[in-house]
């Protein structure tokens, strides 16, 4: 598969995404309620929308996806496909235009980890894609993504994912007072911000992080020129179903190390 299919696949399902929040009034009812996370009508829409999409263009896929879980479309996938339909469905349910639509690709159809991810499209609902091909750089509607975005800054901003548990880490509370926080509910996204340097980093403390949520946007950032790693500053390669993920993502070393300094 090219990039230039990906990126189309994502960009079709985020069309039906847009479509259906503006002709239903029920696209945001829970159809599933789980212990770190839901499931929305819209949600399965977009599942939907990708095995429409894949079975127009004849393409065998096993597809590891929030909703629906791990599921073969034709017959002997020749990739591997790592999908989230709506990253931040909340912000699409309360109306706030930041969400997104994450899908990534290994050739390696069983055992893959982040490393093995290909080909990554990610398509937002303000109708820009990013995307990113393993060797070949990172690029946000086709244009190289360069990171000169942002002017000077007094302090970094960075998205700070550290609540809805019993204790927030002390070095969270430091770091506080060092950066100007944001939060902005779809993480996906957010590393591609990273990417950009529109923002400065993220960091989930919270461990509710799973392969599809970010299996993508770790691509585009490293392609980029950032890292991810998890909270002790370790390269992170987590399988494609892995959960309970922890992370910070910068594209400035210094950020870096001194965030997992405050974090130990």
């Amino acid at each position: 598969m090219k990039i230039e299919t990906l990126c189309e696949i994502t960009q079709e399902i985020r069309d039906i995404i847009s479509e259906s929040i503006a002709s239903t009034s029920d696209y945001g009812e829970l159809v599933t309620v789980r212990p770190r996370d839901i499931t929305r009508k819209i949600d399965l829409v977009a599942e939907n929308a990708l095995d429409e999409a894949l079975r127009a263009r004849e393409i065998s896929a096993r597809v590891i996806s929030e909703e629906l879980g791990d599921r073969t479309v034709g017959r002997d996938p020749e990739v591997l496909l790592v999908f989230d339909p709506v990253d931040g469905s909340t912000n699409a349910t309360c109306g706030i235009p930041f969400f997104c639509t994450s899908l990534a690709l290994s050739e390696k159809t069983r055992g893959a980890s982040f490393n093995d991810v290909t080909m990554a499209a990610i398509t937002e609902i303000n109708n820009n894609t990013y995307s990113a091909v393993r060797g070949g750089g990172a690029f946000i509607n086709g244009r190289e993504i360069t990171g000169r975005m942002g002017g000077v800054r007094p302090k970094p901003i960075v998205s700070i994912y550290s609540y809805g548990v019993k204790r927030i880490p002390d070095g969270v509370v430091e770091l506080g007072r060092e950066v100007v926080q944001r939060t902005l509910g779809s993480i996906a996204l957010e590393i591609c911000f990273v990417a950009e340097k529109r923002i400065d980093g993220v960091i989930d403390t919270r461990g509710h992080i799973s392969s599809y949520d970010i299996m993508a946007s770790q691509l585009i950032l490293r392609e980029a020129g950032g890292e991810i790693t998890d909270l002790d500053g370790r390269p992170l390669n987590r399988d494609a179903r892995a959960t309970s993920i922890e992370l910070i993502a910068t594209r400035d070393d210094r950020l870096h190390k001194r965030i997992v300094k405050l974090l130990k």
